[in-house]
């Protein structure tokens, strides 16, 4: 017997939105076909379509609609490549970071393949960004409003932003209440 066991990848982690495409495209499908299932079974049942079922199946299709935006969201990405993450890996490797973040604005949506903290300050590499400085006062505002006042740039040319992390692992971790870990939380809130 073959058990199916996926492990559940966490905002933030490589491989989240492969996983919630997959995912969030089969709770679509199990809500609609639910909502479609009420509806039948009470026509089927009573013969008519005024009943209680109809009343729960138009109901069904609030979080069936709901979550088919999801899916929409999370196809118009992809997740990392493994070569490409791997080389993330290799020079991020001693700093904390977030892969495969997907940040909406009032104005737009960008995914953000890699963001890493260190001192203070957080560097985002955003090369599809077509306003790089709309997403920085985004962050900068959201992180402040947090309680987090941290230094955010973002970059949309890799080597610009790989320069930056070489200079960030250099000084080394802060020991400062401010940790990774809070300023990644006000992130991973922030993201679809």
């Amino acid at each position: 017997m073959a058990h199916f066991m996926m492990k559940f990848k966490g905002k933030g982690s490589y491989g989240y939105i492969r996983q919630q495409k997959i995912l969030t495209i089969l709770s679509t499908l199990l809500l609609f076909a639910l909502a479609l299932g009420f509806f039948f079974v009470g026509y089927y049942t009573t013969g008519t379509k005024k009943n209680l079922f109809t009343v729960v199946a138009i109901l069904g299709i609030l979080p069936a609609a709901k979550s088919m935006v999801r899916a929409i969201m999370f196809l118009r990405y992809a997740s990392l490549k493994k070569d490409t993450h791997d080389l993330y890996e290799d020079r991020c490797a001693f700093l904390p970071v977030l892969y495969e973040n997907i940040l909406t604005t009032s104005q737009r949506s960008y995914f953000v393949p890699l963001l890493v903290y260190a001192n203070r300050s957080l560097a985002v590499l955003c090369e599809d960004a077509g306003d790089p400085e709309a997403l920085q006062l985004h962050l900068h505002d959201s992180l402040k409003t947090a309680g987090s006042d941290v230094t955010v740039k973002v970059f949309t040319d890799s080597r610009l932003f790989f320069k930056r992390v070489d200079e960030m692992s250099h000084h080394g971790q802060d020991q400062e209440l401010l940790t990774a870990d809070s300023v990644f939380s006000t992130i991973k809130a922030l993201s679809l």
